[in-house]
């Protein structure tokens, strides 16, 4: 279902620039504000954009805590060898691990080095990232780490990315190196470029299967009823999402707003979102007779939607409204809609036991007559809600925070 505002990064230009075989290499441009307990100003000594089509800024933002050995050989073939010396305190969250320590053996400038990479407390580099990154709990859009290669002088790098594209499906990746580095430190930027390049064959997928499939998926459950007297089939799905609160699923109705945010949602499920009848009053309770039109995978079956708002004073909804937060909606394909009955969803949240989430339990009502086109629709159905909704602790908070509270 639905995705974000266009994000405000603080991308910094450097001034002088000279061609690479990746990009436009980058060099002596002054950034201001300290980096950890220095007091003088910092300066960018090399710096790179690496261009990824096909690659969603999620697919990064995985990558950090989620590297192994064979992905990364497979995207640079510079790399001999690689292990963790310090595993990530949280891999199967969106965003990089602070502390963690990895070790690569990499053929750098015709010889084998040893290069160990350490990941920075995101405060060090605030002052040259987006801010919003500290509205959530691991940064959204950049990787901040100290390398040293062949144990020698470590020096201060900063990946940040955001995407591009008419449809939002690319990346834009700058690498930038902070402050005083060594010789080898341009040579490194070239290289590690050359394995975001390398990435566009691979990670996407690996996001998909390992972490949308491997792990979003095991955190809730979905039942599929049997077909009634009048050929609709209900779906119940439940599950506990942590690291958002119900008010900022409260809000999240009326505040989707676009292909971009819409896009954060789910990043490969969902392809477009537009209001074909916005709500009047966007607020923390969703618009009755509001219109989502929305283009998403269901499974393989690719499905534009009328989602409306709907009144459940008017239309009973397929069950109880039990629970204090509810949003209730008529979803029909764009062209049936008004040719068959209804399809009708309701999704129903309250606080979780610990207070650190909240438990959804979401029904689908929808004609069997969804299994003509795609005979594991009610299956691919649960699947898309699991792979959706747990992916809201990754954006809403900051939303909610910057936009509701003005954080």
């Amino acid at each position: 279902m639905a995705v974000m505002t266009a994000h405000t990064f603080a991308w910094r230009t450097p001034l002088l620039a000279c061609a690479t075989a990746l990009g436009s290499l980058l060099l002596t441009a002054t950034l201001p504000g300290p980096l950890g307990s220095s007091a003088h100003a910092q300066t960018t000594t090399s710096a790179l954009t690496v261009p990824l089509a096909g690659v969603r800024p999620e697919a990064l933002s995985w990558w950090w805590d989620n590297i192994d050995a064979a992905l990364l050989k497979a995207a640079n073939s510079e790399v001999l060898a690689f292990e963790w010396l310090q595993r990530p305190a949280s891999p199967q969250h969106l965003g990089y691990s602070a502390g963690a320590r990895q070790r690569q053996t990499v053929l750098l400038q015709g010889q084998n080095r040893q290069v160990d990479i350490t990941y920075l407390d995101p405060v060090l580099v605030r002052t040259h990232v987006a801010s919003d990154n500290f509205l959530g709990s691991k940064p959204y859009s950049f990787v901040a780490q100290q390398v040293s290669i062949d144990g020698g002088q470590a020096f201060t790098v900063l990946v940040q990315y955001k995407a591009q594209g008419k449809q939002f499906t690319d990346t834009s990746a700058s690498i930038t190196v902070l402050g005083s580095a060594p010789a080898l430190a341009a040579p490194y930027v070239a290289h590690l470029g050359k394995t975001l390049s390398g990435l566009k064959a691979s990670v996407m997928g690996a996001l998909d299967q390992r972490y949308f499939n491997g792990v979003l998926k095991g955190r809730g459950f979905y039942t599929i009823g049997k077909v009634d007297k009048q050929l609709n089939v209900t779906l119940n799905v439940t599950q506990e999402i942590k690291g958002i609160t119900p008010d900022m699923l409260s809000w999240w109705w009326d505040h989707i707003g676009n292909t971009e945010r819409y896009k954060l949602w789910q990043p490969i499920d969902h392809v477009s979102f537009e209001w074909s009848v916005p709500p009047t009053t966007p607020d923390m309770r969703y618009d009755i007779g509001a219109v989502q039109k929305v283009k998403e995978n269901i499974g393989k079956t690719l499905m534009t939607l009328n989602i409306t708002g709907a009144d459940p004073a008017v239309k009973a909804p397929p069950v109880p409204l039990d629970d204090p937060g509810y949003f209730y909606a008529l979803a029909n394909p764009t062209l049936l809609d008004g040719l068959l009955p209804d399809n009708q969803l309701v999704h129903q949240w309250k606080p979780n036991p610990t207070g650190d989430g909240v438990i959804l339990r979401s029904t689908f009502k929808n004609t069997a007559l969804a299994r003509v086109i795609n005979s594991t629709f009610f299956e691919d159905l649960g699947n898309h809600a699991l792979r959706e909704f747990q992916m809201l602790p990754y954006f809403l908070p900051r939303l909610y925070r910057r936009e509701a509270l003005g954080e």
